[in-house]
């Protein structure tokens, strides 16, 4: 596969949980008032310098390991949607929707940065890599032969480095392919 993209280093958000973070991340939970929000949005904004543009899914998780939260709880997840969707109107934090077989997604960056960014597979899933971007990889590769799309999506996994495609990421390949080539 010969191919002119290159991939930008993939620079993961990696914070070890503290007693500290564990306690603020526990108030900042569990209390709704504006100060707190405003540390969510600013932990929110520091994942997203470092691994954006990263999807919604990829943030909360990343927060919540922060203060030490193993999974995600409904509760955590209203507040940091809260923090969101407040970052989004002060546009600290450009969003859209992300096509997820899963459910929603958001793909979420900061106004300084490109909405589509190609970057190294690195510590991410592959359900973590936003569809845009596999869109826009997808895109180039089927520009440059006339393969079948079983190819194509081998191509992919070659173009991240991957030796073959994780389990169940044709299902995410199948909805990004009818959305930028079908």
């Amino acid at each position: 596969m010969i191919t002119k993209m290159e991939l930008a280093p993939f620079s993961p958000y990696i914070c070890k949980p503290t007693n500290e973070t564990r306690q603020a991340i526990a108030r900042q939970v569990m209390d709704p008032s504006d100060a707190h929000t405003d540390q969510i949005i600013e932990g929110f904004i520091q994942i997203i310098a470092m691994e954006g543009p990263t999807l919604s899914s990829r943030l909360f998780i990343l927060y919540a390991k922060k203060g030490g939260i193993v999974k995600l709880t409904a509760h955590a997840a209203k507040r940091f949607f809260q923090a969101l969707r407040k970052a989004t109107l002060a546009h600290q934090i450009s969003m859209e929707m992300d096509m997820d077989v899963k459910g929603a997604a958001a793909l979420l960056w900061l106004p300084s940065m490109k909405r589509v960014q190609l970057r190294e597979y690195g510590n991410r899933g592959f359900d973590d890599i936003p569809a845009s971007e596999l869109g826009e990889v997808m895109f180039e590769l089927a520009a440059e032969s006339t393969d079948e799309k079983h190819q194509l999506y081998l191509n992919i996994a070659e173009f991240y480095g991957l030796s073959h495609l994780p389990k169940n990421a044709e299902t995410r390949l199948d909805a990004v392919y009818e959305a930028y080539l079908g």
